[in-house]
């Protein structure tokens, strides 16, 4: 058995008027205060942003595209991207 935390984040309406699904997150603390609770569906928001920033890179602008072996081009590509 794991002690943690679930908290349930629910979506009263998205800009686009699509429909939110329930989104389910555990935390790794066994009793979660308010404050904690509402800093960790930012946190959330925050990553989720960061994540499909980098999906955005990847497939928009092709930044995974080449096949690069060296780290230097890998950077070098970054940059040109």
């Amino acid at each position: 058995i794991i002690e943690g935390t679930v908290i349930l984040l629910t979506v009263d309406r998205l800009p686009s008027g699509a429909t939110a699904k329930p989104v389910w997150l555990w935390w790794s603390q066994a009793t979660a205060t308010a404050a904690e609770v509402d800093l960790l569906w930012q946190v959330f928001l925050r990553r989720f942003d960061i994540e499909h920033t980098f999906r955005m890179l990847k497939q928009t602008l092709g930044w995974t595209s080449p096949k690069l072996r060296d780290p230097h081009a890998a950077d070098r590509w970054t940059c040109l991207v």
